[in-house]
């Protein structure tokens, strides 16, 4: 399933529950609470009560996640909506809400310490962090010059997810990893 049938799948299933939340914003909170702790709560990435009535695709959606963090060649990507079925401005909203969900996931788990992080992954914290803020002034909307541009930071934030996630695995217990294996 590619992650704009993924991104359509979440959205369906958060309106079942009477979310507002975007899916985006709900699968780079997951990411990040994944990225500091593989226990982490699937449910405690949308909005409180709400996340009960998810529970299996969440678990889904948590088991798919972790074993593309895992497998460098299960290809994880942002669950984003597809060209096909939005704008450019819609998806750098969608990719926004992903980078503010993730830096929210990992800020949430209360066991991310940043001092101890390489000088490179702060770095990409950091600029996720500021691609929360991205916008697409009207101007740039459907040129071939924005849409390279995004294809650009997604390849970005994607390659900058599996890095914070994997540098993070060697502060984990290692009884946690055999569990996972």
């Amino acid at each position: 399933m590619s992650e704009a049938d993924q991104y359509q799948a979440l959205r369906h299933a958060l309106k079942q529950v009477g979310s507002a939340q975007d899916p985006a914003e709900v699968h780079g909170t997951l990411c990040g609470m994944l990225c500091v702790r593989d226990d982490a709560d699937p449910a405690a990435a949308v909005d409180a009560g709400l996340g009960a009535g998810m529970t299996e695709p969440l678990a889904a959606l948590r088991e798919l996640t972790l074993e593309r963090f895992f497998d460098s060649d299960a290809g994880f990507a942002p669950i984003l909506p597809g060209d096909d079925d939005a704008s450019l401005e819609t998806r750098v909203q969608a990719l926004a809400r992903w980078c503010g969900g993730f830096v929210y996931g990992l800020a949430s788990q209360g066991e991310l310490d940043m001092g101890h992080l390489s000088e490179e992954v702060r770095e990409v914290v950091e600029d996720i962090t500021e691609l929360s803020k991205a916008t697409l002034t009207p101007e740039e909307s459907g040129t071939d010059a924005a849409e390279r541009d995004y294809a650009e930071l997604v390849e970005y934030v994607r390659v900058g997810a599996q890095l914070i996630f994997l540098e993070l695995r060697p502060a984990r217990g290692a009884d946690e990893r055999e569990r996972l294996h």
